[in-house]
């Protein structure tokens, strides 16, 4: 016997899924203070204002050769692990104090903490340099722009516990 599958079946399927809605997505930002543990993010988060997509952690280990001349093929070891960049697109308004806070810390050379919070209330916190803060004004649009941070050091992931 033939299985018919029908478009509310598969859909009740889906609906059991672990997906994490995006909206809902908050981003958090904070200065650092300089310990002799490194830099440690302040208590006082404050939210990133008017953001629309998020993007990133998408660099890479360098893969370190090993290769022994009696090997059979080429070995390698992964270094350091580089978390790259993230990047946030946001609608700008320079009287938000968080937008001045980004473009005061990418003319400063300031490292900032980051936060990000999913809407299920994971976190991923990560200390990041303002790379560049591009700003664009089209006809019928609104002004907007795509800012990348580039993370130095490692980063943590908190799952949510819900």
């Amino acid at each position: 016997m033939t299985e018919v599958r029908t478009l509310q079946a598969d859909a009740a399927k889906q609906e059991s899924t672990s997906a994490v809605k995006a909206q809902g997505t908050l981003l958090y930002y904070t200065k650092t203070t300089s310990s002799d543990g490194g830099d440690v993010p302040d208590a006082d988060w404050k939210q990133v204002t008017n953001l629309s997509d998020i993007t990133g952690f998408n660099g890479s280990a360098n893969m370190a050769d090993v290769t022994r001349l009696d090997s059979k093929g080429k070995e390698k070891r992964p270094g350091l692990q580089d978390w790259g960049q993230v990047t946030i697109s946001l609608f700008i308004n320079l009287k938000e104090e968080s937008h001045m806070a980004l473009l005061t810390a990418k003319q400063k050379g300031d490292k900032l903490g980051f936060k990000l919070t999913l809407s299920d209330g994971s976190t991923i916190e990560f200390k990041a340099y303002v790379k560049d803060f591009p700003i664009s004004a089209k006809v019928d649009q609104y002004v907007a722009g795509s800012i990348n941070l580039e993370i130095t050091n490692d980063i943590t992931v908190t799952p949510s516990k819900k």
